[in-house]
């Protein structure tokens, strides 16, 4: 597939929810679907990016409670995380591959990615600095295993979505408590992403 042909097909994907996002979004809010529907809007939600994830990990949290919040939003995050892995390797890895070697900078972050695949994934999803969708699509360009991919993801996304989840739930009920727990969460992510910085800047 030629990369228009791919961007036309996701760009067309992308505006058909973005037109029907307070719908979907709506009727979660306001009605408790199965957990497999929420699961599929969910996956929908992922992969067409038009609102924050983390809008919809406290929605679910707030309908199922923290646990089942989180499992619903991580297993659909995690599954949405590989398709879009396979897509981009199957139809675009090569020319995303010699577009990455003409910035000096992309360059040195994949060779550093290649040399240490699940360390860096991981970091990067437990350490968001990076924006997410390019984490899902980046590693796809590279020399990096599909199960090496899927596997650091699925762990490094558990804390943020284990707080989200917590979140929604909590924020209604104890906003207080909700409050406490996103500073300290933001205080912590602030700490990690000066460590993040420092750890790549001494990569060679």
């Amino acid at each position: 597939m030629k990369i228009w042909h791919f961007g036309l097909v996701y760009a067309a994907a992308i505006v058909i929810v973005f037109l029907y996002k307070d719908e979907l979004a709506g009727w979660m809010q306001h009605y408790e679907p199965p957990l497999i529907a929420a699961f599929g809007i969910a996956l929908i939600f992922v992969l067409f990016p038009v609102l924050p994830y983390k809008i919809i990990i406290g929605m679910l949290g707030f309908l199922y409670g923290p646990l089942l919040g989180f499992l619903v939003s991580w297993s659909a995050a995690t599954i949405a995380s590989a398709i879009l892995y396979l897509l981009v390797r199957s139809s675009l890895q090569a020319k995303g591959r010699a577009y990455i070697a003409r910035f000096e900078r992309m360059e040195k972050l994949a060779r550093f990615m290649e040399r240490k695949p699940f360390a860096a994934i991981l970091v990067a999803r437990l350490i968001p600095v990076l924006p997410q969708t390019l984490v899902n699509i980046y590693p796809a360009f590279l020399s990096i295993r599909l199960s090496t991919y899927v596997t650091a993801s699925a762990l490094g996304k558990i804390p943020s979505m284990l707080l989200f989840a917590y979140l929604g739930n909590e924020l209604f009920a104890n906003a207080r408590n909700a409050l406490i727990v996103a500073s300290v969460y933001g205080l912590l992510l602030a700490c990690a992403a000066i460590g993040y910085r420092i750890w790549t800047r001494s990569a060679p």
